[in-house]
């Protein structure tokens, strides 16, 4: 009586072992399908300042075969600006192609360890972004006052280096507003994460044995 006591018991333990270890591993999956889709849109991202980055340097190298100042002001603001945001997105984007294998990685095989390590790195990078954002702002609002300021001195060279610095400052704050958005909802989804731990059937079913 007692053997078959211990056998349903272990077969109980057994199905619920399972079914929460089929659980568990359904939840970090899905913490695994969320990182990727969050670095993913990171990678892509960084190909848009390549793109722009590449674009404006590109127009501004165009601008300088114009031999007046203020094609010289906004070719070489453009080129030195915009080359400087194709590096810094390259550089980004395989950084968060490298970051995003590892966290990916690291969700299913250390879901606790994840939650700890990622909530701290993207809580320092939601608490830096107002610091991306503002200073793309006062990039824009100096290449603007640039502009004004050449405008009413006549100053051409001046309202070029302005109007190159603007174009910059708006571009790269039109392209960091969604990722602002996106990290903020990622913490969140990592906040929220709770790594699972399955039962162990076959510690607790030899402990029945043994008890009966």
């Amino acid at each position: 009586m007692r053997r078959l006591s211990a056998f349903f018991v272990a077969v109980i333990v057994a199905f619920l072992s399972s079914a929460g270890t089929a659980r568990a591993e359904d939840r970090n999956e899905a913490m695994q399908r969320t990182v990727k889709d969050y670095y993913d849109a990171e990678v892509r991202t960084s190909f848009l300042f390549v793109g722009y980055g590449a674009v404006t340097a590109g127009a501004g190298g165009a601008v300088l075969s114009e031999k007046t100042d203020f094609a010289r002001g906004l070719g070489w603001s453009s080129v030195a600006l915009g080359g400087a945001t194709a590096l810094g997105g390259a550089a980004y984007g395989i950084a968060a192609y490298v970051r995003g294998n590892y966290y990916e990685s690291l969700a299913l095989r250390d879901p606790a360890r994840f939650k700890s390590e990622e909530a701290d790195r993207i809580a320092g990078t939601n608490a830096r972004f107002w610091l991306y954002l503002g200073s793309e702002l006062l990039e824009t609002a100096a290449g603007i006052g640039l502009a004004a300021y050449g405008f009413a001195a006549h100053d051409d060279l001046v309202r070029g280096i302005g109007t190159g610095a603007a174009i910059q400052g708006i571009g790269l704050f039109v392209i960091d507003v969604p990722g602002a958005g996106r990290a903020s909802r990622y913490q969140e989804e990592v906040r929220r994460f709770e790594p699972a731990v399955a039962i162990d059937s076959h510690g607790f079913a030899a402990s029945m044995r043994h008890s009966f």
